[in-house]
């Protein structure tokens, strides 16, 4: 860990050995763990309950399959070793290995011990940016790593080069570039501009 200032606390065990517990870390923070790389203003991390609060404009975790930005902060909960769960809040952003991005308000990340993504929500202000190029914006997002789908709601729109569509739902499979807009009952019929 490298910051301007950095306060520990110590567990004292009944053998007189001590060990880190929690530690704040303050100014230009970059803390280094495996092959994830945390930075920001502020890192306040609990050793015991392996959590951290990380804090800033440019607030970033960034490991060997994607990195996720945010300009309020980024929580990292790794209790569970096999489901750790990132949270960016403030124009939150996740860059995949393979050049996908989401953006939203806030995004929450759910991954594997080995840093692989298994789900990814946004919420707020959402859009993801396919390989291709193809973006799509709505209210709502939730992706399965697994199935390489993408399922967007509220106020959706898909803009594919110059081809538009609109609609309150949609389905994006990332593998095969396909998109499908769909009408919810009672809701705004699909709408779009097609061109040859």
């Amino acid at each position: 860990i490298r910051a301007a200032h950095i306060i520990a606390r110590y567990n004292t065990s009944n053998g007189g050995t001590r060990s880190i517990n929690h530690f704040i870390a303050t100014g230009d923070v970059t803390y280094v763990e495996g092959e994830n790389t945390a930075k920001g203003d502020k890192l306040d991390y609990d050793l015991t309950a392996n959590f951290y609060f990380l804090a800033g404009e440019n607030a970033s975790v960034e490991g060997p399959r994607g990195k996720m930005t945010a300009t309020k902060s980024i929580t990292y909960d790794a209790a569970e070793d096999a489901n750790r769960k990132i949270t960016a809040t403030g124009k939150a952003r996740f860059k995949a290995d393979d050049g996908r991005i989401v953006f939203g308000d806030k995004l929450i990340a759910h991954i594997a011990a080995d840093g692989t993504l298994k789900t990814l929500n946004a919420y707020d202000n959402t859009k993801v940016i396919t390989t291709n190029g193809t973006e799509a914006t709505a209210d709502n997002l939730t992706y399965v790593a697994s199935t390489a789908l993408a399922n967007l709601v509220g106020n959706v729109e898909i803009i594919d080069n110059e081809n538009i569509m609109r609609g309150d739902k949609a389905n994006i499979d990332f593998d095969r570039e396909i998109s499908r807009i769909i009408s919810s009952p009672g809701g705004k019929r699909v709408s779009g501009t097609i061109t040859p």
